[in-house]
């Protein structure tokens, strides 16, 4: 079979309200790297490896393995299903004498038979209702569980979009089937009064016109998040609206200065500034941003964050940097998420 070579996906924190996995790539066979026959492994890692795909496909489906590749600390091992649904990877932590996570490649043809009929249609009414004019479409889908990965979600379904927009969508098996989608939108196809509130938000933060080359909408049905994200072509600056109500609720600029972990927490041992001096500061920009007049508000500070809050009512996270900017700004409701 023809072999593949791509990873499972790992956590990326890209958002601000929920970090969702990056998008899983391609990766050519590394120098050094040597094929081996599945014969040549041990019973017990077999049967592990056949354990942790059986509980991703179900315990009717036969599949194969049919290649290993030994990758010094991992062994990767793939196959497919016999009934030519779907391609499959597994890696293997040798040192640990675990798998460290399990990839079912399906095509998107056989998703009526890889997924029940209520989550299918979950899934397809999400892609429909993220966007009236533009239902989203799927070339591929995969099933995936990484255990061990730090991030979440690590057991889910991820849908790939086909066609000119470049779309995600994600189904966390361990959260209820919850799902998050995200996709990417080309210029022409944005609400200019979105794009000019995105560069006119950039330039009260840093003073700059800042250009937006890329937008993305994003959305979590379980939490009631939906925004804009949009982005510089360097992707060091980002603005985010909210998709329903059209009001920035967090802007980063490229204001970070530190070299490292051991120089920020030398820079940040002390506050930057004292709770009336960070109020004064940002009390114009917070008003300009969010039409909101922090005056009398609490003010909490942990390292070069500073956080500015009143009982019953949104706060706003700041983060500042060595110079004494602040150089982000994110809108929080009073239960302390990102609106």
């Amino acid at each position: 079979m023809r072999k593949f070579r791509w990873i499972s996906a790992v956590a990326v924190l890209i958002l601000v309200a929920t970090a969702l996995p990056v998008q899983a790539a391609t990766i050519p066979a590394a120098t050094g790297t040597t094929d081996k026959q599945v014969g040549s492994l041990t019973s017990t890692v077999v049967s592990r490896l056949e354990k942790a795909v059986q509980e991703l496909i179900g315990s009717k489906a036969a599949f194969q393995f049919d290649d290993v590749t030994d990758m010094g600390k991992t062994w990767i091992v793939e196959g497919e299903l016999e009934d030519g649904t779907a391609t499959l990877q597994t890696e293997y932590n040798k040192e640990k004498n675990r798998v460290d996570s399990t990839t079912i490649r399906y095509k998107i043809s056989s998703l009526g038979k890889a997924m029940n009929a209520p989550l299918k249609a979950k899934v397809l009414n999400s892609a429909k209702a993220f966007d009236s004019k533009r239902p989203l479409q799927f070339e591929a889908f995969w099933r995936v569980k990484s255990p061990y990965q730090s991030n979440k979600p690590s057991n889910y379904w991820v849908f790939w979009g086909a066609g000119e927009k470049a779309s995600s969508l994600y189904v966390d098996v361990d959260q209820g089937n919850a799902i998050t989608v995200n996709a990417d939108y080309a210029m022409r196809q944005v609400d200019p009064v979105l794009l000019n509130r995105a560069m006119n938000t950039f330039k009260r933060v840093s003073g700059q016109r800042i250009t937006v080359q890329h937008a993305s909408r994003y959305k979590d049905e379980k939490n009631g998040l939906s925004y804009w994200s949009f982005e510089d072509a360097s992707e060091a600056n980002e603005v985010k609206i909210g998709a329903v109500t059209g009001k920035v609720l967090a802007v980063s600029t490229s204001g970070m200065d530190w070299n490292d972990d051991a120089d920020f927490k030398k820079s940040f041992a002390s506050p930057k500034y004292t709770a009336a001096e960070a109020l004064k500061l940002v009390k114009p920009k917070v008003q300009l941003l969010f039409n909101i007049n922090v005056s009398g508000y609490k003010v909490n500070v942990q390292g070069n964050q500073y956080t500015f809050s009143q009982k019953g009512t949104d706060s706003i996270v700041a983060k500042v940097n060595k110079k004494g900017t602040f150089y982000e700004f994110s809108l929080h409701s009073s239960d302390g998420k990102m609106l």
